[in-house]
């Protein structure tokens, strides 16, 4: 008797790398929102029914991503600590080169998307995504790998983890913008220091001249801020906020703002008559409310797990809708405005006189966060996260 063929699913990485492949160069291209099987398949050059036959439905290609995701960053690790061998980046004075240039590194910009978007995505619904876990896990043992002879190194390797994991999508975003370039290295140099002696006052100067130069450009497209809306105004940029928080920014149009308004598209129009508009009273909602919870409770800095999803959100929107692009650099900066003097006085340094550390570990909580938030967790309280990275 000839046995029959099994029709079930081939769940496997073997054999479907081409198909996860495409699915990761759709990710890189149009967001997690914009992968479908039908993007994949047109990708691929196959069909909607081969990868249904070979992976299932869109979930199971979401975990078999993450599986592939897995299988290149254990890869491009061996590869990387290869450089390395023998050589103890502390004591060497090497590692703010190595954090940056893992950042930048060209072989794993897809994949930096691709896990940002995951881990993004995950923050929203841990559910949809259970084995995000495993691959932030196999990201945070690679620097636990490589810091291995320096003191507490799970404790560094937490703190580097956890900054490069927010820093990501702002470099694969700024990568060509000098003054970026320049603010990053001098952030990273200040995330590895730790009760030094107090930096001059001209490194300060640059570090913030530094920020200055890189918000013109932001602060001529975002025009004046608005102040704050009252009226019909403030109520749709209330929802607004709310459609940020529950389906990010791609998301946002007059069509969905209206419907969340129950209102007219025409309506929404009327108040807000550009996507830019539409998009700045959301953002403003959000850090008003940021703002008001800091006010409320010390422990709640440097912000929400709304603020979290938002900067991410703005930066890999941005990747592939360049007016965006404004709206991410403002966010990178005024996470750390809004908190920077609660955040020096818990690393016991005088408030302003070393704004790149104070930066850099705003970063790094905000990395703690969206970690926590991915794997389905609260994230505690600034100063008990702090205790992570010390």
């Amino acid at each position: 008797m000839t046995r029959s063929l099994d029709r079930s699913p081939t769940r496997s990485l073997e054999g479907n790398a081409a198909i996860l492949d495409a699915a990761r160069t759709v990710i890189a291209q149009r967001g997690l929102s914009g992968m479908s099987l039908r993007t994949v398949a047109d990708q691929a050059s196959i069909s909607v029914g081969s990868i249904s036959y070979r992976i299932g439905d869109r979930a199971a290609l979401v975990s078999a991503i993450v599986a592939r995701e897995i299988e290149l960053l254990c890869a491009v690790a061996q590869s990387w600590q290869q450089r390395f061998v023998g050589v103890d980046p502390v004591a060497a004075h090497i590692l703010p080169d190595l954090i940056c240039e893992w950042l930048d590194l060209a072989e794993r910009r897809t994949s930096a998307i691709v896990t940002c978007e995951l881990a993004l995505l995950a923050s929203r619904d841990p559910q949809a995504i259970p084995d995000v876990k495993v691959l932030l896990d196999h990201g945070e043992q690679l620097w636990n790998d490589l810091l291995h002879a320096a003191p507490d190194p799970q404790a560094l390797s937490r703190r580097v983890a956890r900054y490069c994991l927010d820093e990501q999508p702002f470099s694969l975003l700024l990568a060509d913008n000098v003054d970026y370039r320049l603010l990053r290295h001098s952030t990273v140099r200040a995330l590895l220091r730790d009760d030094s002696p107090p930096i001059p006052d001209d490194r300060n100067r640059w570090h913030m001249q530094l920020v200055d130069r890189l918000a013109v450009p932001a602060a001529a497209a975002l025009g004046k801020a608005a102040e704050t809306p009252g009226g019909a105004k403030a109520v749709i940029a209330e929802h607004i906020a709310d459609v940020i928080i529950a389906q990010g920014v791609g998301a946002l149009s007059h069509r969905v703002v209206g419907q969340a308004c129950a209102m007219a598209a025409s309506s929404v129009a009327h108040h807000y008559p550009t996507q830019r508009d539409i998009l700045f009273a959301g953002v403003e909602a959000i850090y008003r409310r940021m703002r008001a919870d800091i006010r409320a409770s010390n422990a709640v800095a440097p912000g929400s797990g709304d603020v979290i999803r938002l900067t991410h959100d703005s930066a890999l929107t941005a990747l592939w809708n360049p007016d965006l692009i404004p709206f991410a650099i403002d966010m990178r900066r005024r996470r750390a405005e809004n908190v920077h003097v609660q955040i020096a006085q818990w690393l016991d340094i005088v408030p302003g006189s070393d704004r790149a550390r104070v930066q850099a570990m705003v970063m790094a909580l905000i990395g703690n966060g969206l970690r926590m938030l991915a794997i389905g967790e609260a994230p505690p309280s600034a100063p008990e996260a702090m205790k992570l990275f010390s």
